[in-house]
Parts: structure tokens; sequence; C-alpha cells
């Protein structure tokens, strides 16, 4: 009684070493000496002193992890795909970025929502868990009317967990262009 948890959102689950040290001296100062990294790569604290949530708060938001939205729509998981894996074939936080400002600036309500999942793997490997997102997609490649290779997203939906536990694949769509994944997430 008395304490709370705490999730943070990481956009892309990238900290640098500097946000790190930051990021461990905020939690010693204000939770226990625990950090857990989430599947949606963001963070939990535990035994957080409901007293020190505002303090804790105004420290995070220094370090720009202050945004609302921890495992909501805008909460977009993805792999560093074409950043730095030799498997990559799209460059999946490119288009995660891309798809998270859709969210924020043009449905900002659902921000904050956490019945839809989007998720985005560079390949079809699913390191960033595209099967199982209410709306996936995976990198790869077609060829347009001049019969040049183009990136391409395949495009999943329906994946994820019932209220039961049960889990749900998601099911491949269609494949479309890169550039058109906020036209059809819209």
């Amino acid at each position: 009684e008395g304490f709370v948890f705490v999730q943070v959102r990481i956009p892309l689950g990238n900290l640098t070493s500097a946000e790190a040290r930051k990021v461990a001296d905020l939690v010693r100062q204000y939770a226990a000496a625990d950090i857990r990294v989430t599947v949606n790569q963001g963070l939990l604290f535990r035994f957080v002193r409901e007293a020190n949530l505002a303090a804790l708060y105004n420290g995070l938001s220094e370090l720009g992890f202050g945004a609302p939205g921890f495992h909501g729509t805008s909460d977009v998981t993805a792999c560093p795909g074409t950043d730095t894996c030799n498997l990559g074939i799209s460059n999946s936080t490119g288009v995660s970025s891309v798809l998270e400002k859709v969210i924020t600036d043009e449905y900002p309500d659902l921000v904050k929502n956490e019945d839809i999942k989007i998720k985005i793997s560079g390949c079809p490997n699913s390191c960033g868990q595209h099967g199982i997102a209410s709306i996936g997609f995976h990198g790869s490649s077609l060829k347009d009317k001049q019969k040049r290779v183009v990136p391409a997203l395949q495009v999943l939906l329906g994946g994820g967990v019932d209220g039961n536990g049960q889990g749900r694949v998601a099911e491949k769509l269609l494949k479309v262009p890169s550039k058109r994944a906020p036209q059809v997430l819209r």
C-alpha cells in the first residue's frame, strides 16, 4: 500500500548510455533498485511511492521520456530492421516513427488506447512481433510498373491476445510499397 509501478515509454527502445545513467539515477532516487524492460521496448519501475510520482515524471520528462501512451496505439514496437540487421529488408524504425506521428497527430484519441497494437519487423522473422499485432507490418519487396524492385511492407491484421489469454496470429492481408504505410494505417 502506498506504492505504484510506473511504465515508461521509450520510443523504439532506444536509450543512449548517458540517458540510461540518468534514468538509473531517477530509479535509485524514486523507486526500488529495479528496472525491467517490457515486451513493447519500454521500461517498468516498481515500488514507486505515490508521493514521488510528480518528481519522477518531471525527471523523465526532462530526458524526453514523459510522453503518454505506454502500450497504447502510438507505442509502436519495431525491430532495428535495416539499421543494423543483415536480414532487414525494410527500414522498420523509420516506418515506425512515421506511423507513430500519424497516430499522435491525426488520431490523438488513440494514443492511450491499449486495444490496438501496431508492430513492425524489417523482415518476415518477426523480431518486431508483427505476427501478434492488431496491425502488423513486415519488410518485403515488390516490383513496380517499370519492373524495378521497391521496398514494400506485408500488412497483417487481427493478431493479439484475447481477454482469456488465448493468442491469435495475424492474417496476411496485402503487400504495399513502404511509402504507402501511412495511408494503409489510416
